[in-house]
């Protein structure tokens, strides 16, 4: 019988991160504040008991997410896929933006409840070049004409931009 090979950590991370967006969020209080409980995990993220309990349940599944004496840590397997992954993260508040490959991912926590919208790196690039050209930034109905996309779209893409401006940084490719 054949073994089939299992795909790198960093490919499993992203995909599980991929299919269920929200589960970044109590990956990063988890990788930023080792250690805690699920109660004290719930305090520092300001998320419902129940989303955090959720969370750490799938994260533990995947094996993203160790417990040792009702503690949670990111399992060594992972640990180097997360210090690579924070480092394309930009938090401003209760905002968290994550570039994840070819895709932002702006995360917000609202009464206990992690928010999220992703939009495609593409996107972000074409605006930021048309606005490094002409030294001016775009509404959201420019935004919209230029890309062809919904002004729903158009105004995300635009709150994105203001996000990354305030990050003082690019977040990494």
């Amino acid at each position: 019988m054949e073994k089939t090979e299992k795909p790198p950590y960093s490919v499993l991370f992203k995909n599980t991160i991929r299919e269920k967006p929200w589960l970044f969020i109590i990956t990063y209080y988890v990788y930023s504040y080792p250690g805690l409980s699920i109660e004290e995990l719930k305090n520092t993220s300001g998320l419902k008991i129940d989303v955090v309990k959720r969370g750490v349940w799938w994260l533990r599944k995947v094996e993203v997410v160790e417990e040792r004496n009702n503690k949670y840590y990111i399992s060594t397997t992972y640990s180097k896929v997360l210090e690579s992954t924070i480092l394309n993260t930009c938090r401003l508040g209760d905002t968290l933006i994550l570039l994840l490959d070819e895709v932002y991912i702006v995360y917000r926590v609202t009464s206990g409840r992690i928010q999220y919208w992703s939009i495609p790196l593409k996107y972000y690039e074409e605006i930021a070049y048309y606005e490094r050209a002409t030294s001016g930034s775009y509404t959201p109905s420019n935004i919209a004409q230029i890309l062809g996309v919904d002004l729903g779209t158009a105004k995300k893409i635009h709150r994105l931009i203001d996000l990354i401006k305030k990050c003082g940084q690019r977040l990494n490719k």
